[in-house]
């Protein structure tokens, strides 16, 4: 704004010897300095002079003699000094070519001889304020229009570390400032697995070797936690040395060659807590409730939560926690700190906050998602896949080798006597046995494609993709061995001492016109008859046309061991 009794620096831009004097008559005619004038005879000249020095305003006779004569010459003017009032002096006296004039950039126009002093006077301010006016809405735009390029970055992403960076950067080119760090006060994160962290460096932008690991710097941003703590404000120091602070915080800041700082906190609502503690529940229910767990992710797919999509504001206005703040240092002197400057800062701390709760909400929802699909899928006692699992895998391989005419097989296990096992050491016991039964299954059927499943109680499956009954025998005959190296005692077992396995194996080239579920009743009808033949044993499928036999020699194969 201009005051009352400020001098201001013109421009002339004349060649014509009486003109000028009559502009230095009026300008020179008051009491008090208002006015210093510099006057030049061509457009080069005063081109030179505004790369020399600096002016409030140009006065511009279109008439001298290197001139092009109307707009050429104000947007020559305007690229040197873009912030430069541009009052033009002109002999013609008609509407539209000081429309046209001003339409150039040119602030006013004025007809020589038909102007006194209070016109050329009010002319030269009234064009300084008007330029002041476009500069402020040019600014304004400029910093609307990369607000929300930032704030549309930040949307767009769900990595935290990458948002926090980008905005780092971009607030200190738009600042003009030294040093632009983001500052973590606590690992929320962490915190929440039972790990208490101290406060870091989350991102920086023209920060110095080793400013991360000063300690002076972590311990004057760990005080300004403390201090955001207690203001709930900003913090928009012009000068440091000259600040009231307290004594410590004062000497951190002086020995970080800091002279400046304008600091906004970065608060995280209480919203988020809540939602990591759904999280919990949620998996509590899966674990107790395995229904709830097909219902959560079918509710998942039916809405697929797209990278970059809107999903609700986290923040509310109560039960906030300090994560952080965004921070400015200049260092290469005091500052003022402007009222749009700190505006802009409290609104991208608070973008950065929504993103920052965004990405670990998403974080904590894709670990949320990786285990309950793995909930869904895989049994919980034995750690293999579970009965739904089965049916999914066994069908997609079905339909798969029907299109290429590739044979399928499906064994099917049964631990011998196990209710008896299971009455004499107990379902603690026969738990234990499950699980080494599952592990020796599942280390057998260890080629790409090949599926291990527990079918139910103590009753097992393995899917063999292109593999012949021949080759299906011998992983059946691999796993039988497993198990008898396993030794485990099976005190009321009739045909030993130790667990055995009866198996039943079926293998066919599947047909579209046919459904998996003939496969599994082949298998199960061979596992029937090992088990009705005396146990312990392997038996093959073979009533079917297209199911596949093997060898005379291999359909049964005792192991009394």
């Amino acid at each position: 704004m201009l005051t009352r009794h400020q001098c201001l620096k013109i421009l002339l831009v004349e060649d014509d010897l009486a003109d000028a004097t009559l502009i230095e008559d009026l300008l020179g005619s008051f009491s008090e300095s208002l006015f210093r004038l510099k006057t030049v005879k061509s457009l080069e000249k005063g081109l030179a002079c505004l790369e020399a020095e600096k002016f409030d305003a140009i006065l511009l006779d279109l008439s001298v003699s290197d001139c092009l004569g109307g707009s050429e010459d104000i947007a020559i003017l305007k690229s040197r000094s873009p912030t430069v009032p541009v009052v033009v002096l002109t002999d013609i006296n008609d509407d539209n070519t000081a429309l046209s004039l001003l339409r150039s950039g040119a602030q006013d126009c004025l007809v020589k001889g038909r102007f006194h002093r209070t016109l050329l006077v009010r002319a030269i301010h009234y064009a300084i304020e008007r330029q002041r006016i476009e500069e402020q809405l040019r600014q304004q735009a400029l910093r609307e229009r990369l607000l929300g390029q930032m704030i549309e970055h930040i949307r767009s992403s769900i990595d935290a570390a990458s948002i926090l960076q980008s905005t780092v950067a971009e607030v200190r080119q738009f600042l003009k400032t030294d040093r632009v760090l983001i500052y973590r006060c606590q690992d929320w994160a962490s915190q929440l697995d039972g790990e208490e962290q101290q406060g870091a460096i989350a991102a920086g932008d023209g920060l110095p070797l080793g400013y991360i690991e000063n300690q002076n710097i972590s311990a004057a941003l760990a005080v300004s936690c403390f201090v955001f703590v207690e203001s709930q404000s900003v913090q928009a120091i012009a000068d440091v040395s000259a600040a009231e602070l307290t004594g410590s915080y004062k000497e951190l800041l002086a020995d970080c060659e800091i002279a400046a700082v304008l600091s906004v906190p970065i608060w995280q609502s209480g919203d988020w807590e809540t939602a990591n503690n759904r999280l919990e529940g949620t998996f509590w229910e899966a674990e107790n409730k395995p229904d709830a767990v097909e219902d959560y992710i079918s509710r998942q797919a039916a809405q697929p939560q797209a990278q970059g999509s809107s999903t609700p504001d986290l923040r509310s206005e109560n039960c906030n926690k300090l994560w952080g703040m965004l921070t400015a240092y200049n260092c290469s002197g005091i500052r003022e700190w402007q009222q749009w400057e700190i505006d802009f800062l409290q609104h991208l701390a608070n973008q950065v906050a929504i993103a920052i709760e965004q990405s670990q909400l998403y974080r904590q929802l894709a670990i949320a998602n990786q285990r309950l699909q793995q909930l869904a899928t895989t049994d919980g006692l034995t750690g293999i896949a579970n009965r739904r699992q089965f049916d999914r895998v066994l069908m997609l391989e079905w339909r798969r080798l029907a299109r290429e005419e590739l044979p399928l097989s499906l064994i099917m296990l049964d631990i011998d006597f196990f209710k008896l096992y299971n009455e004499f050491y107990g379902h603690v016991g026969g738990d234990d046995c499950l699980r080494q039964v599952a592990g020796a299954i599942a280390s057998a059927a260890n080629r790409a494609g090949d599926f291990a499943a527990r079918y139910g109680g103590e009753e097992f499956a393995v899917v063999l993709p292109n593999t012949s009954a021949e080759g299906a025998h011998a992983v059946a005959r691999k796993i039988c061995d497993n198990i008898a190296s396993l030794k485990l005692p099976h005190a009321r077992s009739p045909i030993g001492s130790y667990v055995t396995l009866s198996c039943g194996i079926a293998t066919a080239i599947p047909a579209g016109e046919e459904s998996c579920s003939t496969l599994i009743r082949s298998a199960d009808s061979a596992l029937f008859q090992a088990k009705t033949e005396g146990k312990n044993r392997i038996c093959h499928a073979g009533r079917n046309p297209r199911w596949l036999e093997p060898a005379p020699a291999q359909t049964m194969s005792a192991s009394a061991d």
